[in-house]
């Protein structure tokens, strides 16, 4: 498949980058900066530059793809509207697959992160909060797949994390929501785009 990462520079994407390729995948990394790539080389890979405020950069590249898998973030501060705006530019190309990182705790699983979770995640997120929602609701809306992981550590694959759509997930957490790796959900969300089970819904991963 040849893969689209948008966010492939963060943390996430760059785990999501690495399970694709060594799965055997064509990966495109969007980035604004290319040379955040420097140490990298692979035949497989390819770095584009693009720019979420830019969309044409975005949907051009996605209008390529078999699939498109989102690590984008949010941070306190950033752009009004950043992640809504790369979700549109993402749909508007009409790609056949999408998983999409959405946050635990904002959007669909609202309320279930735990108390002190939620204090945390407002002030992390500050006005990009309510636009995980918009981008949540913008990609199921096109049918793909929105992933919703509890707190993300650094740790190795496992292989043991649970993925559940959030409209039958049976439980919530009272002050903090438990950790999964980056490497855990990379690998459900490449799962996904291989093999979609959840089209048009939203997931949680722990």
């Amino acid at each position: 498949m040849r893969i689209v990462v948008l966010g492939s520079t963060g943390p996430t994407g760059r785990q999501v980058l690495n399970t694709a390729l060594h799965r055997g995948h064509e990966v495109v990394a969007l980035a604004r900066r290319p040379d955040a790539f420097s140490d990298v080389a692979h035949g497989s890979l390819e770095i584009r530059q693009a720019d979420v405020r830019v969309p044409d950069t975005i949907t051009s590249a996605c209008r390529e793809a078999d699939a498109v898998i989102s690590a984008l973030g949010v941070r306190r501060g950033a752009p009004a509207g950043t992640l809504s705006a790369g979700a549109h530019a993402v749909v508007v190309a009409k790609p056949p697959r999408v998983a999409w990182t959405g946050t635990f705790g904002a959007g669909a699983s609202g309320r279930r992160a735990g108390l002190l979770y939620d204090v945390i995640l407002r002030l992390v997120l500050g006005g990009g909060f309510g636009d995980k929602a918009i981008a949540d609701e913008v990609v199921t809306g096109s049918q793909g797949t929105v992933f919703h992981p509890v707190m993300l550590t650094d740790g190795p694959e496992t292989g043991k994390a649970t993925v559940v759509p959030l409209d039958v997930l049976d439980r919530s957490w009272r002050l903090m929501p438990p950790k999964v790796s980056r490497a855990d959900v990379a690998a459900a969300m490449v799962t996904e785009v291989e093999t979609p089970a959840y089209a048009g819904r939203a997931v949680a991963v722990y």
